[in-house]
């Protein structure tokens, strides 16, 4: 079965709201063996709504509409949709009595201007919304399953969870479809699948394998998906090239599925009961912001030094002011010392220091914007690495973080030899 996801709202296309409604059906249906064939966002108009409509029953055989289903003058899908499939508005009981139930949880009853929300279209199923006012409305055309929704992200989830995907499930049967995503960091798209074009090669032609880069971060996510009718069978299948994975890419692989890489870190350092704190220039702050997002980080992370100017550098963290005199603030010399400095102040195991030009500006012929020094300990030992990345700001704040946590991680693997010193 092949889908279309249609979200309806002016809001959407000027930008003032994210359709994240979209996202999440699709994921959900993709979960259940439905296929997206097409996501269209579009107007509040009549004419919107029915030429969307047509094109997604010729393409598809699940159509799933959200918004417009409020009362004001703006919401008109579903006098649309009853206009379109031929039927009439009609006051429905069980509509009104669940806005009643929802209306008595804050001590108020809904007046006479709310039976209009009840007013469904004679013919279709009416789908009952438990966590919001307006109800979901199912349309059957040649074979083809039409659903409407309202478009608030939590009645969207409850209606598809409790009505529609179950109603779907015993009107259809669906193949099924299985996932695996490994997260990777430290090459790209491009050398990622020259690495992996053998592994490819002898996939079967039921699974698939998708690369999903974030280039901002620095992470491409690999999804293996697994096509079949026998889940046992696709779960043998999948596991045996899962298998496959890590001898071809090794320490380029940090996790699986949702894990961070500043999740991986910390049960890496609790596991080897290690403490951790960060010293920071030109990425601000976005190391630690990134290690605090993970829930029980306070039982190995301790502080970090916002080391933005030469003086608190000097002054807090001990970096000699004849090595900033020497070789400035963005270099090898000063993140090392920076790093042990971190370690001294806050008594730590493990360091990450960084220091460089962010941009857009400040860059010098010796040191262009991009060029950003690295340094990572454990104890006694230290790794630095030098980038040259590129001019945007924000992109090379959140690829130095990325990198910075990478090599904390490869050093705690001993998967990096060469020490500074």
């Amino acid at each position: 079965m092949k889908a279309t996801i249609i979200n309806i709202g002016d809001e959407i296309l000027i930008g003032q709201v994210v359709n994240t409604n979209a996202a999440w059906m699709a994921e959900k249906l993709n979960q259940n063996g439905i296929a997206v064939d097409l996501v269209l966002t579009i107007a509040d108009t009549k004419e919107a709504i029915v030429d969307a409509l047509e094109l997604a029953i010729a393409r598809t055989d699940l159509v799933l509409i959200t918004g417009g289903l409020g009362l004001t003058k703006d919401d008109i899908t579903k006098r649309t949709l009853t206009d379109y499939f031929g039927m009439e508005l009609k006051f429905h009981a069980p509509s009104f009595n669940n806005l009643q139930q929802l209306f008595a949880q804050f001590g108020r009853t809904p007046d006479d201007r709310y039976k209009v929300q009840a007013e469904m279209p004679d013919g279709a199923k009416v789908l009952i919304n438990k966590v919001g006012a307006a109800s979901g409305m199912w349309f059957e055309r040649d074979g083809k399953v039409i659903v409407s929704m309202p478009g608030i992200p939590r009645e969207v989830k409850y209606l598809m969870k409790y009505e529609v995907l179950p109603n779907l499930k015993m009107q259809f049967q669906f193949p099924s479809i299985m996932h695996y995503t490994v997260n990777v960091t430290g090459k790209g798209e491009t050398d990622l699948a020259e690495m992996l074009t053998e592994f490819e090669q002898k996939l079967p032609s039921n699974i698939k394998l998708a690369y999903l880069p974030n280039s901002m971060i620095g992470v491409v996510r690999l999804r293996l998906s697994a096509y079949g009718e026998d889940v046992m069978v696709l779960e043998t299948q999948l596991d045996h090239y899962i298998r496959k994975l890590p001898p071809v890419l090794g320490s380029l692989i940090y996790g699986e599925h949702k894990d961070t890489l500043e999740r991986v870190i910390g049960q890496m350092l609790l596991k080897r009961k290690y403490t951790l704190g960060t010293a920071e220039s030109c990425t601000g702050g976005n190391i630690a912001h990134k290690i605090t997002s993970v829930a029980g980080c306070s039982a190995y992370y301790e502080s970090s030094v916002i080391a933005y100017s030469n003086a608190v550098k000097r002054d807090l963290l001990g970096v000699k002011q004849e090595t900033l005199d020497e070789h400035g603030a963005v270099s090898e010399q000063t993140v090392i010392e920076m790093a042990r400095g971190t370690q001294k102040l806050l008594n730590v195991n493990c360091a990450i220091a960084v220091s460089g030009v962010a941009g857009p500006t400040g860059g010098s012929p010796e040191k262009p914007v991009g060029t950003i020094w690295v340094a990572v300990t454990e104890n006694e030992r230290i790794y630095t690495q030098k980038l040259q990345l590129g001019k945007d700001r924000l992109q090379n704040i959140e690829r130095t973080t990325t990198i910075a946590l990478n090599l904390l991680r490869r050093f705690l693997l001993d998967d990096l030899s060469n020490e500074a010193e």
